[in-house]
């Protein structure tokens, strides 16, 4: 079992490289005119830079380097495929988000290109095998229906936080909050002593990730936002 330690480090890489990266993202968002301007959804009265995701992105992809290079997550990165999923995945949903960001993407197109991304984590198998709804039972899914299921979660999921990226610190104050608790949640299950996460999972470390991009986004995004996350952030 890694340790809470190196889960701690990851995170705050992530928080860190997040948080030093934004201030060029600003600079260079007001350069190119890659701005949000107000609107009924956003609460801000001039334009805002609108693609904190590049800086996101940037601290995912220092976190994920450093785990690489802290022996206690030796074991996810050589004996599974997983997190090149998630990175490849992360990939092409940050890059359908910029896009969209700085020039439009059609919904159609949108929808199309996070599929691609959901079937991209199928591919490497990183799939909803089961979900539970409340006060009634677990669902453990069929092998025939991992992939519809998965493709369908990651749209709801991408949709329910761009919606929300408006409002200074909510999306990103949300998504530390839950992938804080899911981090905690994920702990407890994989303690020997309960075993319900089997070993090695990358959940662990994709909420964590989630917690510190965050972290170090919401500085720049409290009110007043001098950032927000755009479409390649959110989604």
């Amino acid at each position: 079992m890694t340790s809470l330690a190196s889960y701690l480090i990851i995170g705050l890489i992530a928080a860190a490289a997040t948080a030093g990266s934004m201030p060029f993202v600003i600079r260079i968002a007001k350069r190119q005119g890659w701005m949000a301007t107000p609107d009924e959804r956003r609460m801000h009265p001039v334009p805002t830079p609108d693609v904190g995701g590049i800086g996101m992105f940037v601290g995912i992809l220092a976190a994920v380097v450093a785990a690489s290079l802290l022996g206690d997550f030796d074991q996810l990165f050589q004996d599974s495929t997983e997190i090149i999923g998630v990175l490849v995945a992360s990939a092409i949903i940050f890059g359908l988000g910029i896009l969209d960001d700085i020039r439009d993407v059609s919904p159609p197109a949108k929808v199309t290109g996070i599929v691609v991304a959901a079937v991209a984590l199928v591919w490497f198998g990183v799939t909803m095998f089961q979900f539970r709804l409340p006060f009634l039972d677990v669902f453990v899914l069929s092998d025939d229906w991992v992939p519809l299921i998965t493709v369908l979660w990651l749209l709801g999921m991408t949709n329910a936080i761009n919606l929300i990226d408006g409002l200074d610190g909510l999306a990103a104050g949300i998504v530390a909050i839950g992938a804080g608790a899911f981090f905690l949640y994920a702990q407890r299950l994989a303690d020997p002593s309960i075993g319900m996460l089997t070993q090695p999972n990358i959940g662990p470390l994709v909420a964590i990730l989630a917690v510190g991009i965050c972290v170090g986004f919401l500085p720049h995004n409290f009110n007043p936002a001098k950032i927000f996350m755009g479409d390649g952030g959110a989604l």
